[in-house]
């Protein structure tokens, strides 16, 4: 008798552990936390949103400027991107990094970047919101220096053709920048969320003088494969 009873007693709790060990791993599975799989991404962002929390200019309105004049680095302000974005799971090392690709194109055939960097992601709230930031080096398809309109002895369709360029593209100074960006972001359910994004392209004057830089903020939709194993 002592028998059954003491086998009925360890099959009722190998159950019970079996279950408390199931429930467990459902949990973590479904927790949106840092180590969630990785990601895929898509984004509509204003292309120079004036928008530059991380130096001097924080302007949303530039003053209006006479007819025909424009601010210089303000040529593609007002268009708009479309981004897609790739990033891995969360690695093992230096506070967790995403490895992040990004392509960004714009809609008004103005310039469009392809990027490559690291994301550090930091939940708050059970993981339902978190903050990230980044840093990446970008190659865009525009212009480093667009053509001088003003140049003496150009034939008059050349002149034109070089001012609608000077009055449309930004010269970016470089074909290579660099990709500081941060976002903010709200997880809908362990799959799904969406993110407040900042993304700024510059080059802080370390390959030519000429750096105008470009800010763009937006919302991305974010789909995560799965947990990280």
């Amino acid at each position: 008798m002592m028998f059954w009873k003491s086998s009925a007693i360890g099959a009722t709790m190998a159950l019970a552990s079996t279950s408390a060990m199931a429930q467990v791993a459902t949990l973590q599975r479904d927790r949106p936390s840092q180590w969630a799989g990785s990601e895929v991404a898509v984004g509509v962002l204003h292309h120079g949103s004036n928008f530059h929390p991380l130096g001097e200019k924080l302007i949303f309105d530039l003053p209006k400027l006479p007819a025909g004049q424009i601010y210089e680095g303000s040529e593609e302000d007002g268009t708009v991107d479309v981004q897609l974005v790739y990033r891995s799971a969360p690695l093992r090392f230096a506070l967790k990094p995403r490895l992040t690709g990004k392509l960004q194109v714009n809609t008004a055939g103005r310039t469009s970047f392809a990027s490559l960097g690291a994301e550090w992601r930091q939940h708050i709230l059970q993981g339902r919101i978190y903050a990230q930031v980044g840093i990446g080096l970008t190659v865009h398809d525009g212009y480093r220096f667009t053509p001088d309109p003003f140049e003496p002895g150009l034939p008059i369709s050349e002149a034109k053709r070089r001012y609608g360029i000077y009055r449309t593209r930004t010269s970016f100074g470089s074909q290579i920048l660099f990709n500081p960006n941060a976002s903010l972001g709200v997880r809908l359910n362990p799959r799904w969320a969406v993110e407040a994004t900042w993304e700024h392209f510059s080059h802080h004057q370390w390959f030519s003088d000429q750096n105008p830089g470009i800010d763009n903020f937006g919302l991305r939709l974010v789909h995560t494969f799965g947990p990280h194993r």
